[in-house]
């Protein structure tokens, strides 16, 4: 009686072969692990606690820049307005004078 043979291994003849150079091919992608290009490196709590932190601190300064240049804003607006009216009273006494 002849062998039994599967009839899928007919179906694929070079299935082994196939297998085979998948696994090869596909092997260092696997084992290029942890910050290589292929897979990003999980970040540690410690350092997401620490960035956090700092981007709080870097929020709160940056609030605290904006308020001071709203102020530097409105004593800049003020003294423009005092200036002009300064200019104003000038050329009001310029023009009395030359009547």
């Amino acid at each position: 009686m002849p062998p039994v043979r599967s009839r899928t291994a007919k179906a694929w003849p070079g299935r082994q072969a196939l297998v085979v150079t998948f696994l090869l091919a596909n092997t260092p992608l696997g084992l290029t692990g942890c910050g290589q290009a292929t897979v990003r490196c999980p970040t540690p709590a410690s350092q997401l606690d620490h960035l956090r932190g700092e981007t709080e601190r870097l929020r709160e300064e940056t609030e605290r820049a904006q308020t001071e240049e709203g102020a530097w804003e409105a004593r800049k607006e003020a003294a423009a307005q005092r200036v002009d009216a300064a200019q104003a009273r000038l050329d009001s006494l310029a023009a009395a004078r030359r009547r």
